[in-house]
């Protein structure tokens, strides 16, 4: 059965499946909750260092926080620490990308995935790997919304911290807000 996060509250998730969608250089998809810490550090690990972060606390605003130049270790550490917070809130979104490539994994608000490559072929075994097959026409959070049946998103707090607090934790190290 298809798993949302903690934070993502989908009216119907049994219209969810494991697959996505390509649209250019873009992939959109659908990937149930438990497998993914295991699939965005696969997908980085697959990206050329330096790596940068970028936190939507809000993704329904244009607030983005970013942390750049990172290793893949460092990044390690930082979703070691922060990983589940991110996962699992549903007002936030996140993206990691390579400064060399621009290659990105974005996890939008109801954890939709998207993934830009102008190579988007070398994705395709990670997909593979995690169950997502392609379809013509994919179904996301937002497709099972109606004004009788909702979703909803809110803002979780996990070990004492919600992502705000995460982003104060991370300006110590370099993170910064991006001019509007």
């Amino acid at each position: 059965m298809f798993q949302t996060a903690a934070g993502v509250t989908v009216p119907f998730p049994e219209k969810l499946c494991e697959q996505y969608q390509r649209d250019g250089d873009t992939l959109t998809l659908n990937l149930s909750f438990e497998k993914l810490d295991g699939f965005v550090r696969a997908f980085y690990a697959e990206l050329s260092a330096p790596l940068f972060l970028a936190v939507h606390p809000d993704a329904e605003s244009d607030e983005v926080w970013y942390l750049d130049g990172m290793s893949k270790k460092q990044l390690a550490m930082i979703l070691d620490g922060y990983g589940e917070l991110l996962y699992q809130d549903g007002l936030s979104a996140f993206a990691i990308a390579s400064h060399e490539t621009e290659e990105e994994i974005f996890i939008q608000k109801y954890k939709v995935i998207s993934i830009y490559s102008p190579r988007l072929e070398r994705f395709l075994p990670l997909l593979e790997q995690f169950g997502v097959a392609p379809t013509k026409h994919l179904v996301t959070a937002w497709d099972t919304f109606s004004g009788d049946t909702p979703g909803a998103a809110e803002r979780l707090e996990i070990a004492g911290q919600t992502v705000p607090d995460m982003i104060g934790e991370l300006q110590k190290i370099g993170m910064y807000k991006a001019e509007s």
